[in-house]
């Protein structure tokens, strides 16, 4: 089967238009020339309206309601072309018969055919053998003949459809007619039989797929697992207006039942949202009705106002692990697909310009594993933050929230938050200097505060001074050496703090920037480690000529002047004269190369407290390996290799396996394979996970692309973001 395209865009026997003769028709029979088959939004109604051009080697019996052109013939009238050896014109029957090398050209639509008639003001017309070419979609085929129904509505009978090139298509539809419809933009078929290579797959008696965003069915999901066994996923699509959309699936579990999904999204200019809600009624596995609600929203409200809401809830704490590479808001949780510890759902009314930062919100969670992961919900958040200069090189920063702490269990209250800094900076091309001063003040009212007392405050101020010096070299090959030692003294005095509970404090992943922060030990506000301390680093950049970087390395230090701090507790507790090392470094010999590496060795240099490597290679599209290793005394000794690589001509292979060296055994393991044969692509992968717990998932994902038509099967490219750095599988 050829495209229509294959005649070429002009035929060699045609001349020149300088050569020929042109012909500017009558008012009185401009109407001769309008007719088109599958021309869409043919104008025929105004036809009297447009001028027509027609060019032609000879036309004979103008003026006499019965013409013909022949030679080459051209005819024009507004953005459609039509071309022929022969048009005959008969005024009475308000008929048009273009005849031999057919080639019918409008926007978005090609045909060519050896004979066409057409009925111009009835909008009807038959033609002979079409072949037809839908430019945006590169959809083609033939048919043995073809109707105009209506303006813009066309019917081809036994025809095929494919998006393939060559004599012998990957794929395509044969079927017993098609309906196009280039008004709404939609192609149905029926008694539609689908050919791969030649030989029928499967036969359906009706099909049907928009050329552009069309309400109707989309193409169906398969999978399977270990929990859920084989799933069919049936999607319905609701196009309700031109910003905003429904899709309602259908989701069949063997060992579940049977699922209602629904994903709502609207767009518009000042806001913008999606809604998901999904119910499996008597859950087979758990005997009760499972469901699942995720709402996303952002508004602008205007004048530097704005709202946001992210609520998420689910009926029972498996659901992400189960359901998660189904449900469409799965794989946005804290730890991915089925590993989430808790659910986060916050929402506010927020302000910002210049200076100044404030809001309201509301923020809670849903934990989804035993033993009270999950933060405080804080009911409600206010917070305001400014910043703004003074002089030349100084500023005054200020941070305040108020902040209502509930949990279930434990200690609950409000804690007013309180810390201005004024700071100043110089700054210079061989260095810098930044000293600065604040204060930390805290009041907390404390309901169920048995040990606490009811009424607390606590205030601490800080003193620090932070610079760093500039060592830059002009290398003669053109590149560039940069050397930076830095430092930090910070000073807050020893304070106590086990009077206070503990709502939002934490000890954060330390790294090198981490050393220059005042408060190095904690995240949150209850705990405001005790300082008197200079932090030294040195860190050191290397640019190539063309300014890319070739390595970058830091190593630093904090050397304590007190030997007491403060615990997590708030208790006070002794202090080693100096921190762990801190490392940080990457190296990048060539373009597609890159070593990282990070790390945390105690001060005697006795211990590695935590090691993280990664060496990856990006050759090219689809080309990428990686190798990982990631350890944390007590807690994590892990390694790894992913990677993803065109095989022979179009097959693409790609896996990642994760390796648990302590326990000897495998975490995660994802193995996949795919094809791109142009105008259809397949990729299937196979995944095992370890999920909190020690529950063990096994997922099949399987996926055919049609191009130009839909897909099949369940697409899984949200995994190799996460398990296999740098691959893709977008078809």
């Amino acid at each position: 089967m050829k495209s229509p395209l294959h005649h070429g865009k002009k035929s060699p026997l045609r001349p020149n238009r300088a050569e020929r003769r042109r012909h500017v028709v009558p008012p009185g029979i401009r109407q001769a020339l309008l007719g088109a088959l599958l021309a869409p939004g043919l104008a025929v109604a105004a036809a009297a309206e447009h001028p027509i051009t027609l060019y032609a080697d000879q036309v004979n019996g103008l003026g006499s309601g019965h013409w013909t052109a022949s030679g080459n013939v051209e005819v024009l009238y507004g953005d459609r072309r039509v071309y022929a050896d022969t048009v005959h014109y008969d005024q009475a029957r308000d008929e048009i018969i273009a005849d031999g090398h057919v080639r019918m050209v409008s926007p978005g639509l090609v045909t060519a055919a050896p004979k066409a008639t057409i009925h111009l003001r009835a909008n009807e017309g038959v033609i002979v053998h079409p072949r037809y070419l839908l430019e945006a979609q590169n959809g083609h085929g033939h048919a043995t003949n073809g109707q105009e129904l209506s303006k813009g509505h066309y019917r081809l009978n036994e025809a095929c459809y494919t998006t393939c090139d060559g004599e012998k298509p990957a794929w395509q539809l044969w079927s017993g007619q098609i309906d196009l419809d280039q008004n709404d933009s939609y192609v149905s078929t029926a008694d539609t039989t689908v050919d791969v290579f030649g030989l029928p797959v499967f036969w359906m008696p009706y099909l049907s797929f928009p050329l552009k965003r069309h309400s109707g069915l989309l193409a169906p999901s398969v999978g399977s697992s270990t929990i859920n066994g084989f799933y069919l996923g049936i999607p319905y699509y609701f196009n309700i207006s031109s910003n905003m959309d429904d899709t309602v699936t259908v989701d069949y579990f063997a060992r579940r039942g049977v699922m209602l999904q629904n994903e709502f999204r609207y767009l518009e200019p000042h806001y913008n949202g999606k809604l998901y809600l999904d119910l499996l009624p008597s859950d087979q596995l758990t005997h009760k009705n499972v469901w699942a609600v995720s709402w996303q929203h952002n508004q602008n409200l205007g004048d530097g106002f704005s709202f946001n809401a992210n609520y998420n809830r689910v009926s029972y704490k498996n659901f992400l692990s189960d359901f998660g590479g189904v449900a469409g808001f799965g794989s946005s949780f804290v730890g991915g697909i089925g590993n989430a510890p808790y659910l986060t759902s916050s929402g506010g009314v927020y302000y910002d310009n210049a200076h100044i930062e404030a809001g309201a919100a509301l923020q809670s969670y849903q934990e989804l594993v035993p033993g009270g992961v999950a933060p405080y919900s804080q009911l409600p958040r206010l917070f305001a933050d400014g910043y703004w200069r003074v002089g030349r090189s100084g500023y005054f920063d200020w941070h305040s929230s108020f902040n209502y702490f509930s949990a279930s269990a434990g200690p609950i209250g409000q804690r007013l938050d309180l810390i201005p800094t004024l700071g100043w900076r110089f700054s210079r091309g061989w260095g810098f200097l930044e000293p600065q001063a604040r204060l930390y003040y805290s009041h907390y009212q404390i309901q169920r505060n048995g040990p606490y007392a009811r009424a607390t405050n606590r205030t601490l101020p800080a003193l620090s001074l932070k610079g760093g010096l500039n060592f830059v070299r002009y290398d003669g090959n053109g590149s560039t050496a940069l050397l930076q030692p830095l430092f930090k003294y910070t000073y807050i005095p020893l304070q106590a703090q086990n009077g206070i509970p503990s709502f939002d404090a934490s000890q954060p992943y330390q790294n090198f920037p981490m050393i220059f922060t005042n408060n190095v030990l904690y995240t949150g506000s209850d705990r405001i480690n005790a300082a008197n301390q200079v932090a030294l680093g040195l860190r050191g950049t290397w640019l190539t000529p063309s300014g890319r970087q070739l390595w970058q390395a830091a190593i630093g230090q904090i050397r304590y002047f007190n030997r007491r701090q403060i615990n997590l507790a708030g208790d006070i507790v002794p202090q080693n004269q100096q921190s762990n090392y801190f490392f940080e470094g990457q190296y990048a010999p060539l373009p597609d190369i890159n070593f990282i590496a990070s790390s945390q060795v105690d001060a005697p240099w006795q211990k590695l407290e935590r090691l993280n490597l990664r060496a990856q290679w990006l050759p090219g599209p689809q080309r990428a390996i990686n190798l990982d290793y990631r350890f944390t005394r007590h807690f994590v000794n892990q390694a790894g290799i992913s990677g993803a690589w065109p095989l022979y001509k179009r097959w693409q292979l790609l896996g990642s396996y994760q390796y648990d060296v302590t326990d000897r055994k495998p975490l995660e393991e994802l193995v996949g394979i795919g094809y791109d044969g142009g105008c259809w692509a397949t990729h299937m992968m196979v995944y095992h996970q370890i999920l909190l717990g020690g529950q063990s998932n096994n997922v099949l994902y399987l996926e055919i692309v049609l191009r130009g038509l839909t897909s099949l099967g369940n697409a899984s490219n949200s995994l190799l973001s996460q398990y296999v750095p740098g691959a893709s599988m977008e078809f």
